[in-house]
């Protein structure tokens, strides 16, 4: 290409691409005079504002862009979690909306036809939706911290035992969980001491909450005792167990 025909294109490509930039870019300002012009009385034609150069000086009052865009209500075409079911209609960060909800077709924005339409849907669907089991976000969320933890389920060494559900809550509330005694479900091997072969042993038991959700949960044999001079065999603080030890 020519050197100077170069020097010239390429500041008007420049130009060009700043004000399709430009173009896409949709915000609102706001303005007011800084010299208020005065009011035309009826019956008079107004003054052109050329008149003063005073009148055309103006005062930014408020930019689109400065202050949080409102939430946006869409209408949920399935069940996302911590956030709602199946034809709810609900009001939603518009970054969450427009980047997540609306382009993986999780949600359609609340126009007047999506409403009637996914609304004859709802109640079309209405006996299929009253089927189904949903269990509540926070049920699950406290689901999956419980399931993180190893409860170390402490018996003694110096006096029989059998593990049941007291020794379960127990432990549970060493830890800060506090359960009642028959949301507490244990599995039908009996494991009975203090046997030292069961030390250190991982045990699988069950806790329900609110009698809706069943959460699995591991707990580890550790013998103790009141006397000071004999001490545990296996420590408390125990790290997630493998998938084999689980087998």
């Amino acid at each position: 290409m020519n050197p100077i025909c170069s020097k010239f294109i390429q500041p008007t490509v420049n130009a060009i691409g700043r004000r399709i930039a430009l173009a896409q870019t949709r915000n609102t300002y706001i303005f007011r005079h800084v010299f208020v012009p005065p009011a035309t009385p009826p019956g008079q034609h107004q003054r052109p504002p050329t008149e003063l150069q005073n009148f055309r000086k103006y005062e930014l009052v408020e930019e689109e862009t400065e202050k949080p865009a409102d939430p946006l209500k869409v209408i949920l075409l399935q069940d996302v979690e911590g956030i709602g079911h199946q034809f709810d209609i609900v009001e939603v960060d518009r970054e969450l909306a427009r980047n997540d909800l609306l382009l993986t077709k999780k949600a359609a924005y609340c126009s007047p036809f999506d409403l009637k339409y996914y609304g004859d849907m709802k109640e079309r669907m209405k006996e299929e939706l009253a089927k189904r089991v949903r269990i509540p976000y926070e049920y699950l969320k406290i689901g999956r911290e419980l399931q993180k933890l190893v409860v170390p389920l402490h018996v003694s060494m110096d006096n029989p035992w059998t593990l049941n559900r007291s020794i379960v809550t127990a432990s549970l509330r060493q830890m800060g969980v506090d359960v009642l005694d028959n949301g507490v479900f244990l599995p039908k091997e009996t494991i009975s001491g203090p046997n030292f072969d069961y030390e250190a042993k991982l045990t699988r038991f069950y806790v329900v909450i609110n009698k809706q959700y069943i959460v699995p949960m591991i707990g580890r044999i550790s013998h103790i005792s009141a006397d000071d001079s004999k001490q545990a065999l296996y420590p408390d603080a125990a790290k997630q167990p493998s998938e084999e030890q689980l087998r």
